[in-house]
């Protein structure tokens, strides 16, 4: 047995110091005698430790928490940041090895830890962790007994009174794409907003006086559309990334196309209805003027999904991969640049976006971090 070279450790308040295993995403809170018995394990055989400390009790926090529920967007940490919410029990000192083990703090079997970084093959899978993707479809369909589709759209907007939440969507998406679309596009203009959701953001757009399309393939999504439809704005349900999905958009007569998170799909599917990147590409080239734009914001393929770690007002983070990465769904940006180029357009502009100061008071830990890491980038495609 060994501690894993993967875990840091961290003070979290007077009370306890967080163990965290980088990779496997999991955390557990101990005292300060924990922390003395942690360091024993380095020193002494399983054997003679918990001989030595057969007569002590050792207190435990149970903070690991699935914190990606709360939204894309949300903190990722996994861990429970407020204190009165977290569980504590009293453990003998086997037992405390035990849920180090749990937690992948302690290592007994190299070759079954290095088998835990596999895809999973089902959702009932616990065996292996999986990405991303998996992870919270699991989370959302076994443990939480949701519908995904109604997931994506509640963590984002508040429907009952068609608006963004107020989180990082409205602190950074929104503020930015308001002032962003009022420069941006012309009262002339044609938009086609690809995976247009519940058509939030056509609407915005429809407000400079463009005529705004917006696509999704869900059902349920194009009929919230179109009950709030304003402006010039129209609906359609349409299976995007697929062949055929876009035939009824006639060729070189759009102005701009608008997505927002829909890109990340597409290099890691969700689910086995993989829409095709390449078809996507190839209608979209179809359909844009010579002179169209093409306007894709995604999450930050770096920083997001990384974990919001120090002090509220001077956060840092761990980067865990980047290259060949495991549980990230998210391209390197020279893979993403490629593809963009292979399908035939070339960055024009790129910028990363920073939320509203006055989101500070709402939140303070994501808006310090969200204000020295991005966690969305725009950017704008030109065909070539």
């Amino acid at each position: 047995m060994k501690i894993s070279n993967d875990v840091i450790i961290l003070p979290e308040t007077n009370e306890f110091f967080i163990l965290m295993n980088n990779f496997t995403k999991t955390s557990i809170g101990i005292d300060i005698h924990g922390l003395e018995l942690y360091n024993q394990i380095r020193k002494l055989s399983i054997e003679n430790l918990l001989e030595k400390n057969s007569e002590k009790k050792f207190k435990i926090f149970l903070i690991q928490d699935f914190t990606n529920y709360e939204g894309l967007l949300a903190d990722p940490t996994r861990i429970k940041r407020v204190f009165e919410s977290i569980n504590s029990k009293i453990i003998s000192a086997k037992d405390f090895i035990d849920e180090l083990k749990n937690h992948f703090i302690l290592i007994d079997n190299e070759e079954k830890y290095l088998d835990y970084f596999q895809l999973k093959n089902s959702l009932l899978d616990v065996k292996h962790m999986g990405n991303f993707h998996q992870q919270l479809g699991q989370h959302l369909m076994v443990e939480k007994r949701e519908d995904p589709s109604d997931w994506w759209l509640n963590q984002k907007f508040d429907i009952k009174n068609y608006k963004l939440k107020n989180n990082l969507y409205s602190a950074i998406q929104g503020n930015f794409l308001k002032s962003y679309f009022k420069n941006k596009i012309t009262s002339n203009s044609n938009v086609i907003d690809i995976g247009c959701g519940p058509g939030f953001y056509s609407n915005m757009i429809s407000e400079t006086g463009a005529s705004v399309l917006g696509v999704d393939p869900n059902e349920k999504y194009i009929e919230i559309a179109r009950k709030n439809s304003k402006f010039n704005t129209t609906f359609e349900i349409k299976p995007i990334g697929t062949k055929g999905g876009l035939d009824f958009i006639d060729d070189d007569s759009v102005d701009y196309i608008f997505m927002s998170d829909a890109l990340l799909f597409y290099f890691v599917p969700f689910s086995n209805e993989q829409p095709d990147i390449e078809i996507l590409f190839n209608d979209m080239k179809r359909i844009l003027k010579t002179d169209g734009t093409v306007i894709s914001l995604e999450p930050h393929y770096i920083f997001w999904l990384l974990p919001w770690l120090g002090d509220v007002k001077n956060p840092f983070t761990v980067l865990t991969e980047y290259n060949n990465s495991f549980f990230s769904v998210t391209p390197t940006l020279s893979k993403l640049i490629q593809t963009y180029r292979k399908g035939g357009f070339s960055v024009h502009w790129m910028e990363e976006l920073f939320p509203d100061e006055t989101f500070e008071q709402i939140d303070p830990r994501a808006f310090h971090f969200a204000s020295k890491f991005p966690l969305w980038h725009l950017f704008e495609l030109k065909p070539i």
